[in-house]
């Protein structure tokens, strides 16, 4: 799906956390997915975005777990592995 420039910039605006690992895997994500994700996929980074950073750093850090959220979370580790 193909996203216009300005929410791009507005998404990559929202990437920058309080912690520079959240930083990376947000931006991991964004650089290396989600132009090509589906409209429910694309949603979902969204919701991970209004997140609060350590309820996000759980999940990113793989010490919680979210089902719905899983594919973004395995994406974002793959992308900062270099396996996107």
């Amino acid at each position: 799906m193909s996203v216009d420039a300005e929410t791009l910039s507005k998404l990559r605006w929202r990437c920058r956390r309080g912690m520079r690992e959240l930083d990376a895997a947000m931006r991991a994500y964004l650089d290396n997915h989600y132009q090509g994700a589906s409209t429910e996929e694309q949603a979902l980074f969204v919701e991970l975005q209004d997140m609060q950073d350590p309820e996000l750093f759980l999940l990113i850090s793989g010490k919680a777990r979210e089902a719905r959220y899983q594919h973004i979370i395995d994406k974002m580790s793959d992308a900062m592995a270099g396996r996107s």
